[in-house]
């Protein structure tokens, strides 16, 4: 009888999570332009003390607008652990798995394309919340690595090995 409980609710759990928003992301739901407004930031690296913070950015005025093709314009531009906006715009490629948003970017401080993964946390009509937890951090770093020279790949794998902690969540407005 505990058994067939127990394979009950894993059947109501997973048919639960099956049917969440979250899941129901596509490339016409993400479709529009969003402007990023805030930063949250949360890091602990070996041997430091932590680093949190969160940053209003809306008055740089840093955009994505996402295709229904699979293809995004952006004035932003990513570096190690960083988005900013220099002015110049560029295009990319980006995919969507359940809730997570794949983007294809060039790296500004390593010269390289990079795709970097992140959770979709909330996908409404005026709202977009994107995070990158260490896991995600941790895997494309790992994948930068791969053909770089081998002073900038050391100096890459001993940084991703000091991270201890790192959350990174991004908040858009949608403007149309």
């Amino acid at each position: 009888m505990k058994n067939h409980f127990l394979i009950l609710i894993t059947l109501i759990v997973a048919s639960l999570s099956s049917c969440t928003k979250s899941d129901d992301v596509s490339p016409s739901s993400l479709s529009g332009k969003y402007e990023l407004k805030i930063i949250d930031f949360n890091s602990k690296f070996t041997s430091e003390d932590p680093e949190k913070y969160t940053d209003d950015v809306s008055s740089q005025g840093i955009f994505y607008i996402f295709n229904t093709d699979g293809t995004y314009k952006t004035n932003a531009y990513w570096s190690i652990g960083e988005i900013n906006s220099n002015g110049t715009e560029s295009t990319g490629k980006y995919s969507l798995k359940g809730n997570v948003l794949s983007i294809t970017y060039i790296d500004q401080d390593l010269e390289k394309e990079l795709t970097q993964s992140m959770q979709i946390k909330t996908n409404t009509d005026t709202d977009l919340v994107l995070y990158m937890g260490l896991a995600e951090v941790k895997d494309s770093f790992t994948a930068a690595a791969t053909g770089l020279d081998p002073f900038t790949a050391a100096f890459l794998n001993i940084f991703i090995g000091q991270m201890l902690e790192f959350d990174y969540t991004l908040s858009f407005k949608k403007i149309s």
